[in-house]
């Protein structure tokens, strides 16, 4: 690939925003529901991740598959050891969620969403109004990679 088509790439990823490219219906999990009912929800959804909402209808954290798989490496050391697990399914979202949610509005190109998800390993990116008062939508890494290999095809 030629530097000239590099930069037609990056000028491309630069003009596309996270409006274009995000998922409006957003599922979303409160913060007091259970492990059980976020993998319900996942399956039923077929998602990787959820925003959690506190009572407030704030976002409050992120939930995603990793975090669910992280819980059951948790649950085979536990049991290994002899701990009582049967309560696990019970725990409260807010003891499993990432807590530090990172954000983006609408206008976001697509270039830096895939610098801040590549840079700090983010599966999932809510979207938010330029003021940051309402979610809009979402984006997942399969919301970048179909923008990114799709709209690259044939180098254009």
């Amino acid at each position: 690939m030629t530097a000239l088509n590099m930069k037609k790439i990056e000028q491309r990823l630069r003009n596309i925003q996270a409006k274009e490219i995000m998922s409006r219906f957003v599922i979303t999990i409160k913060d007091n529901e259970t492990v059980m009912s976020l993998a319900h929800l996942m399956m039923r959804f077929k998602i990787s991740g959820a925003p959690v909402m506190d009572k407030n209808g704030g976002i409050c954290g992120i939930v995603t598959a990793t975090d669910l798989f992280n819980l059951m490496r948790d649950f085979i050391k536990n049991v290994e050891r002899g701990t009582d697990m049967s309560n696990y399914a019970d725990m409260e979202i807010n003891m499993l969620m990432t807590k530090d949610v990172v954000t983006i509005t609408e206008e976001t190109s697509l270039y830096e969403i895939m610098q801040i998800m590549c840079e700090r390993n983010i599966h999932t990116l809510p979207v938010m109004t330029a003021s940051k008062s309402e979610m809009t939508g979402v984006i997942g890494r399969r919301d970048i990679i179909n923008a990114f290999y799709m709209g690259n095809r044939g180098g254009s």
